[in-house]
C-alpha cells in the first residue's frame, strides 16, 4: 500500500540556482518516488526522497542543471519550479527597493513607486524630549510597519549593506534604486541606498555633545490605515541614549570606511561624527534606554551594551588601522558576551569588524582565540541544522518575534565569517537552506516575501501598504514569521495550539507574526547577495 504524501511540496517557490543545491520537502512516512518534466512533458529527473526527520522527507535534483521550468511531481501533487542561474536577481532588487519604499520626508511618484506612491511626510523639526529645542532630522527610513525611526537597529541595517557592497557588489551591481529617491545616483546601487540612512543618522547626533538621541517618533503610534503624509502628530526626539550612540559610533566608523573611495565628503562627516561619539561614551556610564513618560513608541532597549561598546571600538580599530584601538577592544573580545548580528546583540559585528581590521596591528594570540571560538559558534549552528528537518539552524525556542531574522543573521554570520578567514563548510548549504525556507519551504508552504511566491503574503502589518487600497502589499518585504509567544491578539486568538514553526498569520493586525522591518530585510539583502554571487561563480 503506497504511503500517503500530503497535498503540499514544500518548495523553493522563486526558483532555484543551477549550479545550486536543489531540494523540496513532503510530509510523509515512508520514501516517496518523485519525477521532474518539462513542459511538453519530457521526463528529465526521478528519484527518491529520504527521511530527513520525523514525518519528514526530502527529495534532491541538485544534479539536473539545465535552466527552465519544470513540473516536479510527488504522489498526486504538482507544483512548477524553475531553474535558472539568475533565480534571485528579481527578489534581490525587490529586497533592495523595499529601503526606497521605506524613504521618509521624500514624495514617491506613481511612477516609480505605483500604488504606494505617497506625498512628502514628516517634515516637520522634532523637538528634543522635555524641552523646546527643536531639531531637524528629516530624511532616513521608517522602521518597520510603523513610521518611526530609531538609531539603534537603523545601525544594523545599515552595517548590513555596507557589508553586502563590501563582500558582493557584483551581485547587487543590477540593482536601479528608485530615481526620484537618488536624483543624480552615482555611487554603486546598495551604497546609494543606504547613503539616505547615514546622511539621516548624522542628524540625529547632538552637535554640542557628540551624543546621539536613541529615537524620533510621534507619542504614539498612528493608527494602521494611516498614510505617511497623513501622520501629523508632533515628532520628540527621545533622550540620548549608551546604546544609541555606540551603534551610532560603530556604523560610522564602517560608512567612513566604505564611503571613502565614493563620496570623500560623507566619509569624512561621517568619520568626525564616529570620533565624537566614542568621546560621549567615555564619558558616560552604559545604561539602558527606558521610554520616557508619554512616549509609546518601540523601545528598542538593551540591558546588555558591552557588546555594542566592543563594536564600536573595534570599527574604529578597522577604520584607522591604529593598534591602539586594537588593544582596546581585545579584551572585550575575549569575554562571554552572545556572538549574534541582531540590533540587541551586536557582538559578531564587532568580531567581523575585528578580523578585517589589519592583522599586523592586533595581537596574534587573541586573533587565533576569536577565529578559534567563531568556528566553533558556526560549528554549533552547523549542528542545528544538521539535526533540523528543514536543515534551518533554528531550534523550537528560536521562533520569537521576528524569527526571519534571527534565520537570516544566522545564515549571514557563515558567509561573514568566511569573507573574514574563517571558512566554514556548512556555509553554503545553512545559507541555501535559509533561502529555501523564506522562499517557500516551509511547513506553511509561504513565500514570506511579499509580492513573490505562489503562495504570497498578502496583508503585512504595514501601514503604507494598508493604507493604499490594492490587493497586493509593497513588494520585497520580509516579514517577521513564526513566534511562539503569540504577542498580539490576532495571533492568540487564531493560533493558539500550533507548533512553533507553524505560528504564524498572514493578517495585518498580527504584528508579532507579520509585521516587516529594515533590519529584517538587510540580512536578507546580505545572504542573497552571497548565494547569488557564489552561484555566478560556479559554486
Amino acid at each position: 500500500m503506497r504511503a500517503r504524501v500530503s497535498k503540499s511540496i514544500f518548495y523553493n517557490q522563486i526558483g532555484y540556482l543551477t549550479g545550486g543545491e536543489k531540494r523540496f520537502w513532503v510530509q510523509a512516512r515512508e520514501p516517496q518516488p518523485f519525477a521532474l518534466r518539462t513542459q511538453d512533458g519530457q521526463a528529465v529527473f526521478a528519484g527518491m526522497t529520504k527521511p530527513v526527520g520525523e514525518n519528514w522527507h526530502a527529495g534532491d535534483f541538485s544534479a539536473l542543471r539545465v535552466p527552465g521550468t519544470y513540473a516536479l511531481r510527488v504522489g498526486g501533487s504538482e507544483v512548477p519550479v524553475v531553474i535558472h542561474r539568475r533565480a534571485y536577481r528579481d527578489v534581490l532588487e525587490a529586497l533592495v527597493r523595499f529601503f526606497d519604499y521605506q524613504l521618509c520626508g521624500a514624495a514617491l511618484p506613481e511612477g516609480e513607486a505605483g500604488p504606494w506612491a505617497h506625498g512628502v511626510c514628516h517634515a516637520s523639526d522634532a523637538k528634543v524630549y522635555g524641552t523646546d529645542i527643536a531639531v531637524r532630522c528629516q530624511g532616513g527610513w521608517h522602521d518597520a510597519g510603523d513610521y518611526g525611526k530609531y538609531v539603534v537597529p537603523a545601525a544594523k541595517a545599515v552595517a548590513d549593506l555596507l557589508l553586502a557592497h563590501e563582500y558582493f557588489a557584483p551581485a547587487l551591481a543590477h540593482i536601479r534604486p528608485m530615481r526620484a529617491a537618488h536624483r543624480e545616483p552615482h555611487l554603486p546601487p546598495v551604497l546609494e541606498v543606504a547613503r539616505e540612512e547615514v546622511v539621516w543618522l548624522l542628524t540625529m547626533q547632538d552637535p554640542a555633545t557628540g551624543g546621539v538621541y536613541h529615537k524620533v517618533t510621534t507619542p504614539s503610534f498612528p493608527p494602521l490605515d494611516t498614510r505617511p503624509e497623513d501622520d501629523r502628530a508632533p515628532l520628540v526626539l527621545s533622550p540620548i541614549s549608551y546604546a544609541a550612540t555606540a551603534a551610532f559610533c560603530a556604523v560610522m566608523a564602517h560608512a567612513a570606511l566604505v564611503y571613502r573611495p565614493f563620496d570623500p565628503a560623507l566619509s569624512s562627516a561621517c568619520a568626525d561624527a564616529a570620533r565624537r561619539a566614542h568621546a560621549w561614551l567615555g564619558e558616560h556610564d552604559m545604561r539602558p534606554f527606558r521610554n520616557p513618560n508619554g512616549i509609546l513608541t518601540g523601545e528598542y532597549g538593551d540591558a546588555e551594551l558591552r557588546d555594542e561598546w566592543l563594536w564600536a571600538l573595534a570599527s574604529m580599530f578597522r577604520m584607522t588601522g591604529d593598534p591602539a584601538w586594537a588593544s582596546r577592544c581585545e579584551p572585550l573580545l575575549l569575554l562571554d558576551l552572545p556572538w549574534d548580528l541582531g540590533w540587541a546583540d551586536v557582538a559578531l559585528y564587532g568580531v567581523i569588524e575585528y578580523l578585517r581590521a589589519p592583522s599586523d596591528a592586533a595581537s596574534s594570540h587573541v586573533r587565533d582565540k576569536v577565529k578559534a571560538r567563531l568556528i566553533r559558534e558556526l560549528d554549533v549552528l552547523a549542528e542545528m541544522a544538521e539535526s533540523h528537518p528543514l536543515g534551518i539552524p533554528m531550534r523550537d525556542d528560536d521562533w520569537i518575534w521576528g524569527s526571519h531574522m534571527v534565520l537570516l543573521n544566522r545564515a549571514m554570520a557563515f558567509l561573514l565569517a568566511e569573507g573574514a578567514g574563517v571558512s566554514h563548510p556548512a556555509a553554503h548549504t545553512v545559507a541555501q537552506r535559509a533561502a529555501d525556507y523564506l522562499f517557500g519551504a516551509n511547513p506553511l508552504g509561504t513565500c514570506f516575501v511579499t509580492g513573490f511566491g505562489q503562495h504570497r503574503v498578502l496583508h503585512p502589518h504595514h501601514r503604507p501598504s494598508v493604507a493604499d487600497d490594492v490587493v497586493d502589499p509593497v513588494p520585497g518585504m520580509v516579514v517577521g514569521g513564526p513566534n511562539r509567544n503569540l504577542q498580539d491578539e490576532v495571533a492568540r486568538a487564531q493560533l493558539a495550539g500550533k507548533p512553533a514553526m507553524e505560528a504564524y498569520l498572514d493578517h495585518e493586525a498580527s504584528y508579532s507574526t507579520n509585521e516587516v522591518a529594515i533590519y529584517w530585510n538587510s540580512p536578507a539583502v546580505f545572504v542573497m547577495a552571497g548565494l547569488h554571487e557564489a552561484r555566478g561563480k560556479g559554486r
